[in-house]
């Protein structure tokens, strides 16, 4: 619950910590969002870059994707049902490939339903952002997931736990979450859903309308463990690429 205003707010305070290019991917092929938190109106879509895998450079890229007043750039999922289910993973796998070659960062929201697509997403990115409410139900699809993430021989330090809305009377304990799913928490967002709701429905994210307040610290908070994260993999990766050859994205899924 709450991926695509998770994935929005921290697509800019990333961006505001890496003074970087960040592309936020709405990957969910059904129903995204991500235009609509950001109050984008805009016809283009990933499916503007599809039919064009085998040509794909930079001029077509960014004509294709939008930046948002923010500074982030958005890749819109498919403005139809009939577009989305057309879509195929080994498309789109191809389409990240060509992405990440022209964008240091990039965040993808593919939202809680598990099907080829996503798992495409989780099998081409670095780090998996698992985002859970701190409630029972939550926490029984969260293990669900962990068991999924297993059978696809996923490393443990792949997947990082985000709590989202927390800070509830009634939600479970950290340590208990800790202890029920076999790993720690790597961030965690508190709730305030007055804010969130005038948020969304104003189109203006969090972080932009209310950037010194609880919920806004806490996304600059992850996004600092993850540029942290970042030299990390750089460090794993080696040395720099050699000139000429551009550096891979880090990728993240959320």
């Amino acid at each position: 619950a709450g991926t695509t205003t998770f994935a929005v707010n921290l697509a800019i305070s990333l961006h505001q910590q890496v003074k970087e290019d960040v592309l936020l991917i709405d990957g969910k092929m059904l129903f995204g969002h991500v235009p609509l938190h950001l109050n984008l109106r805009t016809g283009n879509s990933m499916t503007d870059l599809i039919p064009h895998l085998g040509m794909l450079d930079q001029k077509l890229i960014r004509q294709v994707v939008v930046q948002h007043v923010s500074g982030i750039y958005v890749l819109p999922s498919p403005m139809s049902i009939i577009d989305g289910q057309g879509v195929r993973p080994e498309e789109l796998f191809h389409l990240l490939q060509a992405l990440q070659l022209e964008f240091p960062h990039i965040i993808v929201d593919a939202g809680s339903h598990l099907d080829e697509i996503s798992v495409t997403f989780m099998d081409a990115s670095n780090k998996i952002m698992l985002v859970a409410n701190p409630n029972i139900a939550a926490l029984r699809d969260a293990r669900q997931f962990m068991e999924v993430a297993t059978s696809l021989s996923y490393p443990m330090d792949k997947i990082m736990l985000i709590l989202y809305g927390a800070g509830k009377r009634l939600d479970i304990k950290q340590e208990e979450i800790e202890n029920i799913l076999k790993m720690k928490v790597f961030g965690i967002i508190p709730a305030d859903g007055d804010q969130m709701r005038k948020s969304l429905n104003e189109g203006v994210p969090i972080v932009i309308m209310k950037p010194t307040c609880p919920i806004s610290r806490a996304y600059k908070g992850v996004a600092k463990t993850l540029v942290k994260t970042f030299k990390s993999l750089d460090t794993q990766e080696g040395e720099k690429p050699a000139d000429g050859v551009k550096k891979r994205a880090k990728r993240f899924f959320i």
